[in-house]
């Protein structure tokens, strides 16, 4: 860019002070990175500055893998700890739009399908390590009883496959973090994007969130472009997640987001 840099925080200011005010009542900062939108030479583009230098390596890394399928922002510039991509601009999905919904069940068809899933040992992943002490997590505060905390602990053993598909995932598909340009859904938190992940891990939260779309529907169409069955290991990664999740709005002070049913209803 040759001309003079117009910058703007990407965020709102009640939700940066939001974010400040959660932090102050004791719960874990959630992000740390700044968003700008720089605006110069007659166009715009969206800015991220990173408190590492391996995040940004790892977002950079996970768009270049991803231009194929068309489904986020272009990545423009790397320096260090700074990403640019495109500015999308245009409205977010709408929660209760029928077509947007299905807009952005669509973009789970293509991502998973868009890419070359590796397979791996599940008991060796994370997310395997991680439930039983989030399950603990929700039993010291008091969401679940032991007998519930054993039952699902139970579970998730009972569901984890024996190969789990691994790719690239996005982790916080809520509405507003899609952009829709011709009723097709583009992902704009880039931040989201990570390497190695079980997938159906971000469909998990999608659904639990706000997406109607049932998932049989988004595996079934994977796996006719792709041959990679999804379905099998969907139960196990649903459960992970919303144990895992939860115990993390513990942490994040933000209780409203638990919605304890989705968890303690599943197996019955």
């Amino acid at each position: 860019m040759s001309g003079p840099e117009r910058i703007r925080l990407a965020n709102p200011w009640w939700r940066r002070l939001l974010r400040r005010w959660r932090h102050w009542r004791g719960g874990e900062p959630v992000k740390a990175h700044l968003v700008q939108i720089v605006e110069a030479d007659g166009g715009r583009r969206k800015r991220v500055i990173f408190e590492t230098e391996q995040e940004a390596a790892r977002v950079a890394s996970c768009l270049r893998a991803l231009t194929p399928i068309g489904r986020f922002p272009g990545l423009l510039d790397e320096s260090g700890l700074r990403l640019e991509v495109e500015f999308l601009a245009g409205p977010v999905a709408r929660r209760h739009r029928r077509s947007d919904q299905a807009a952005v069940a669509e973009f789970f068809v293509d991502l998973y399908a868009g890419q070359a899933a590796t397979s791996a040992n599940p008991a060796e992943l994370a997310l395997a390590k991680e439930v039983n002490s989030a399950l603990s997590k929700l039993h010291a505060a008091g969401w679940i009883k032991a007998p519930e905390a054993e039952r699902l602990a139970a579970l998730a053993r009972d569901w984890q496959p024996q190969r789990a598909w691994l790719g690239h995932e996005y982790i916080d598909p809520i509405a507003r973090n899609f952009v829709m340009a011709d009723q097709r859904a583009v992902a704009i938190d880039i931040e989201a994007l990570w390497p190695d992940q079980p997938l159906g891990l971000g469909l998990a939260k999608a659904e639990l969130r706000w997406l109607e779309v049932p998932s049989d529907k988004v595996f079934s169409a994977v796996f006719q472009r792709m041959g990679v069955d999804l379905r099998g290991q969907y139960p196990w990664v649903s459960l992970c997640f919303k144990a895992v999740y939860f115990a993390q709005k513990l942490d994040q002070n933000k209780p409203g987001h638990i919605r304890i049913q989705a968890l303690t209803r599943l197996g019955l």
